[in-house]
C-alpha cells in the first residue's frame, strides 16, 4: 500500500491540474455559457495560437536542456519520457479542439471545453518543468558534479574543487527524493570527503562533513534508515582519515571535530526516534570510537559516546552494551579516571536524560 502511494505521489501535480481544469469547465458551463458567436470565434482563435506558441517554446527549452547534459541517454530520459509525451498530446488536443469547435459550432460546450483544456495545459507546465528539473538534477547533475569534483581534486587545483552544490543537492534531496537517491548522493559525498582529506583539503573536507551531518540528521527525521546509516559511515571514514593526518581547516577547528559532532547528532537523533533496523546508533558509536582513537585529544569523542549512551539507555536500551564496548576500548588508551570525568557535562543540554545517564554510567561500571 505504501509503495503504491509513493508511486502515485509523483503525479500529484498533474492531478491538481485536472481538478482545476474540471472546476473551470463546470463553472464556465453553468455560469458563463459563451454562446455569443463573435466572442467565441475570437477566444477559440486566440487559444489555438497561444497554445501552439507555448508548446513550441517549452519544447525548445526542453531540447536545449537535454543537449546541455551531453549524454546520449538524455533524449530518452527527458524528451521521450511519459510526462513529455503526455504534455505534447494534451497541448495538441488543446490546439486542435478550438478548430473543431469552429467547424462544428458547438459554442457552449466547445468554448468552455477549450478554455478548460487551456487551463490544464498552462498549469501542467509546473509539474512538467519540475519533472525536467528532477531528471536534470538527480539523474545527470549528481554524477556530473561528482566526476568534476574528483577530477579537480586529482588535479590538486584547490580553487576548482566545488563541493558546495553537491552537498546542497543532497540536503534538498532528503526533502523531495526517494531514499535510494539520497543514499547515492551520500555515498558520492563520502568518497569526495575522504579524497579531500587524503589530499589535505581541510576546508573542503569540512564542508562535506557538515553536509553529510545535515543530510544524516534530516534522514533520521524522515526515517530514512539506510541513508542515515551511510551518512554515519561516511562521517566515520572521513573523520578517521582526517584525524590520522591531523587535518586542519574545519569550521570548528578541524574536520575530525566536525565529524565527531555529526556522528553524535545522528546517533542521538536515531536513538530518540527509535531507529534500530540498520544499527545507526552503533555505527555512530563506532565512528566516535575510531576517530577518538586516532586523535591526540579524545575529549570530544568520549563526551559524544557518553551522550550517546544516555540516549541509548533512554530510547534503545538493547544497544547499551555495544556503546559500552566502544567506551571500554578508549578507556584502555586514556584510563578510567579521565574517561569518567569527561562524561560529566555530556547531557547538560538534555536535563531530562539525567536519570538515564546515571543508569548508563552504573551499567558501565558494572561491566
Amino acid at each position: 500500500m505504501r509503495y503504491k502511494w509513493k508511486k502515485w505521489k509523483k503525479y500529484n501535480g498533474w492531478i491538481y491540474c485536472v481538478v482545476i481544469a474540471i472546476a473551470v469547465f463546470v463553472i464556465l458551463y453553468y455560469a458563463y455559457p459563451n454562446t455569443d458567436q463573435d466572442n467565441a470565434r475570437y477566444i477559440l482563435s486566440a487559444i489555438s495560437q497561444g497554445l501552439a506558441a507555448i508548446l513550441a517554446l517549452v519544447f525548445t527549452i526542453t531540447l536545449v536542456v537535454a543537449q546541455m547534459t551531453r549524454r546520449y541517454t538524455a533524449m530518452d530520459k527527458i524528451i521521450f519520457r511519459h510526462e513529455t509525451i503526455f504534455l505534447m498530446i494534451i497541448f495538441g488536443l488543446g490546439v486542435v479542439t478550438p478548430l473543431l469547435v469552429l467547424k462544428t459550432e458547438l459554442w457552449r460546450l466547445g468554448v468552455n471545453l477549450s478554455i478548460a483544456f487551456t487551463v490544464f495545459c498552462v498549469f501542467s507546465l509546473i509539474p512538467f518543468l519540475k519533472g525536467v528539473n528532477w531528471v536534470l538534477k538527480y539523474e545527470f547533475g549528481v554524477n556530473a558534479l561528482y566526476k568534476e569534483i574528483m577530477v579537480a581534486i586529482e588535479s590538486e587545483n584547490k580553487e576548482s574543487v566545488d563541493v558546495e552544490e553537491l552537498t546542497e543537492i543532497g540536503e534538498i534531496a532528503v526533502t523531495e527524493a526517494p531514499e535510494n537517491t539520497v543514499v547515492t548522493i551520500i555515498r558520492l559525498l563520502s568518497q569526495i570527503g575522504k579524497k579531500c582529506a587524503e589530499k589535505g583539503l581541510g576546508d573542503k573536507t569540512s564542508w562535506v562533513v557538515n553536509g553529510l551531518s545535515v543530510i544524516g540528521v534530516e534522514s533520521v527525521g524522515r526515517k530514512f534508515e539506510e541513508a542515515s546509516f551511510f551518512a554515519a559511515t561516511g562521517l566515520k571514514q572521513i573523520g578517521v582519515v582526517a584525524a590520522k593526518i591531523g587535518l586542519t581547516g574545519g569550521l570548528l577547528g578541524d574536520p575530525a571535530t566536525d565529524a565527531i559532532n555529526g556522528l553524535k547528532d545522528i546517533g542521538t537523533k536515531a536513538a530518540e526516534n527509535g531507529l534500530k533496523k540498520r544499527d545507526i546508533t552503533i555505527r555512530a558509536a563506532e565512528g566516535l570510537r575510531d576517530i577518538g582513537m586516532e586523535l591526540e585529544g579524545k575529549y570530544l569523542a568520549v563526551n559524544g559516546l557518553w551522550c550517546l549512551g544516555a540516549f541509548v539507555m533512554e530510547y534503545l536500551p538493547e544497544h547499551c552494551d555495544r556503546v559500552i564496548q566502544n567506551l571500554k576500548k578508549i578507556e584502555n588508551e586514556i584510563g578510567k579516571d579521565a574517561l569518567m570525568s569527561w562524561g560529566k557535562n555530556c547531557i547538560s543540554d538534555y536535563p531530562n536524560l539525567k536519570a538515564s545517564f546515571e543508569e548508563f554510567k552504573k551499567r558501565y561500571n558494572e561491566g
